[in-house]
């Protein structure tokens, strides 16, 4: 009789065992609950964020991960080609994955700090709409020493500019001397309100602004909440979206895309003691399937570093159309 129980007894922890490893792989099986984002329609860079939903056992068209792959291209091809230092930031931005390449790597921003400054000034015309239309006379020599060598058409001395005209030359061409001249009319409250609302070190407000340093994930939340419109009001968010898809610079992540492909983005670019560092941040509208791709590099060359950034936003961009070709 005691043989019979522990033969039952054995039987039953068996059979438990059993039914916890089938219904443990059933689990992992099962679609995964999803939240997904509900965003307001009819505006062409900008994609309002509007609710979060957990819509259950969703199966949607995910972007497949890829982490992977990109790491073993920059490891393999772009690493030992240039020999640079590369940090990259993806997000799909319809209800997809993020990552980050060398998420403890830091770069000197250099002109990327432009766009927090135009986000500034927009949220000041959010209160003050007449602000766009006020006048900026441009009289001070001093600021000639600034202007950037290549922008072609240059600001001229003695002429006056309205606040909009600077901020759209400021983020096109990157000129130097718009944004100085922007810096004495907006009040630094929303400039410094931009940075710790996102919880991100304000580099005006520390002693030597030249040691400023931000990640490629971090520096990338400027074009998030440009995206989400969840900081500026739609109507400035897709300002600020138009001025940066005009941006003057067909290097980086632009020469990484088929023509025609619209990429609203920011370049920065700092020359020091033999290193150069070069980085091309943005948004890319793939069709139906708009991504933000962050891309910070610094090497010996800038000419290599424009190769660099171009050939991993090819890469990334022929493994999303890899993805998604054929699919809305």
């Amino acid at each position: 009789m005691r043989k019979l129980s522990l033969v039952v007894t054995t039987l039953a922890f068996l059979a438990g065992v059993l039914a916890g490893f089938v219904a443990n792989k059933w689990l992992e099986a099962r679609p995964r609950n999803k939240y997904v984002e509900i965003r307001e329609s009819g505006y062409r860079y900008v994609s309002p964020l509007l609710d979060c939903q957990n819509v259950g056992n969703y199966v949607g068209d995910e972007l497949k991960p890829f982490k992977s792959k990109v790491e073993k291209f920059i490891k393999n091809d772009e690493s030992k080609k240039w020999g640079d230092n590369i940090s990259v930031y993806f997000r799909d931005l319809k209800n997809g994955p993020s990552f980050t390449i060398g998420r403890a790597e830091e770069f000197y921003p250099a002109s990327l700090l432009k766009v927090p400054e135009m986000i500034s000034v927009l949220k000041e015309t959010d209160a003050n709409p007449a602000i766009l239309k006020k006048k900026i006379l441009y009289n001070n020599r001093d600021l000639s020493s600034a202007q950037n060598t290549d922008v072609a058409d240059k600001l001229i001395l003695g002429k006056s500019y309205t606040v909009e005209e600077l901020l759209r030359r400021m983020i096109i061409y990157s000129d130097n001397v718009s944004s100085l001249l922007l810096e004495d009319v907006v009040n630094p409250v929303y400039l410094k309100e931009t940075y710790d609302d996102l919880g991100i070190p304000d580099p005006y407000y520390l002693e030597d602004q030249r040691g400023y340093m931000i990640s490629a994930e971090l520096y990338s939340s400027f074009f998030r909440i440009l995206y989400n419109a969840s900081y500026l009001s739609k109507q400035m968010s897709e300002k600020a979206l138009e001025y940066l898809s005009e941006t003057d610079y067909a290097k980086g992540l632009v020469a990484g895309v088929p023509p025609g492909v619209e990429v609203a983005h920011k370049f920065g670019l700092r020359k020091k003691e033999g290193i150069k560092q070069l980085h091309d941040c943005g948004i890319i509208y793939y069709p139906n399937h708009p991504y933000l791709l962050c891309v910070m590099t610094s090497g010996s060359s800038p000419e290599y570093l424009d190769n660099t950034v171009a050939d991993v936003s090819r890469f990334i961009y022929q493994e999303i159309d890899r993805q998604h070709h054929g699919r809305s």
